[in-house]
């Protein structure tokens, strides 16, 4: 379904910047400016970026196409939503292709994005600085300390798809009823870091971090686990006995198991 929606905007954009046949194609001077946020979390833990555009034209834009690469050895990507300045109401006045103005796809290394209207009214255009885009997904749970993915703006790689060809443009125009204006786009990239990580150092169970497991431990996270007190983020990695990102009971009855003898360091960390 999301590959048909990203096809139909395409279409759109293409359909929104031929449709005025020989109409006067300009380039403006200022550049949209594109901020794309950072975040840092635990591996398995939730992140969340936002992509804000600044010095959008008082015109508006009617086009947008782009896309943000990735490294997917360190992030998975699962949503990417429209923020407040892309809903101009332009969805419902183009009827049966209203669920086409706002299209996205993951290539797998690259988050393609499109935002196109065909209506030459402004008034449904985007006019406003602010939130375009947020992007939402799951730090790898194998993902290193300090590994980062870096959040690149980049034209849409087209030859990922099966007949695509490469591709050079990062589109934001205006596509009015007697011109066209393109602009240029000004990027600051943003990131996604790993905050902790997996270790070959770890030791499972070490909630105070002095290289060993011992009730000590298991007190310091049942603390931690009723919210008293918190781990450190070694503490955190070395109780996330599950991998899952983050330290909670089940964590906690399986560090109790390592203390008494039930359980060993070698099975650590359980997996599905």
């Amino acid at each position: 379904m999301k590959t048909l929606k990203l096809l139909s905007g395409m279409m759109a954009a293409a359909m929104a910047a031929v449709a005025m046949g020989a109409t006067m194609i300009a380039s403006a001077a200022d550049p949209v400016k594109v901020t794309i946020g950072s975040d840092t979390q635990l591996p398995g833990a939730g992140f969340s970026v936002n992509v804000d555009l600044a010095s959008v034209p008082s015109t508006g834009l009617s086009t947008i196409d782009f896309a943000i690469n990735y490294d997917p050895s360190v992030i998975d990507v699962s949503s990417v939503t429209l923020g407040s300045i892309g809903n101009t109401g332009a969805a419902s006045q183009e009827g049966d292709y209203g669920d086409t103005l706002f299209s996205w796809y993951d290539t797998g290394s690259q988050i393609v994005v499109i935002w196109a209207t065909g209506l030459t009214d402004s008034n449904y255009w985007i006019k406003s600085n602010g939130t375009f885009l947020t992007i939402s997904g799951t730090v790898d749970s194998n993902a290193t300390a300090g590994s980062v993915s870096a959040l690149e703006g980049a034209a849409v790689d087209r030859s990922a798809y099966p007949g695509g060809s490469a591709n050079t443009d990062i589109l934001f125009s205006a596509v009015g009823a007697s011109s066209t204006v393109d602009y240029t786009a000004s990027f600051t990239n943003g990131s996604v870091t790993v905050d902790g990580g997996a270790s070959s150092s770890v030791v499972w169970g070490d909630a105070d971090c002095n290289n060993s497991c011992e009730l000590a431990d298991g007190v310091l996270l049942a603390k931690a686990v009723a919210s008293v007190s918190e781990l450190s983020v070694q503490g955190k990695i070395n109780c996330d006995v599950y991998a899952d990102g983050k330290t909670d009971g089940s964590d906690l009855n399986i560090v109790l198991k390592l203390i008494a003898g039930n359980a060993k360091q070698s099975d650590m960390p359980i997996t599905p």
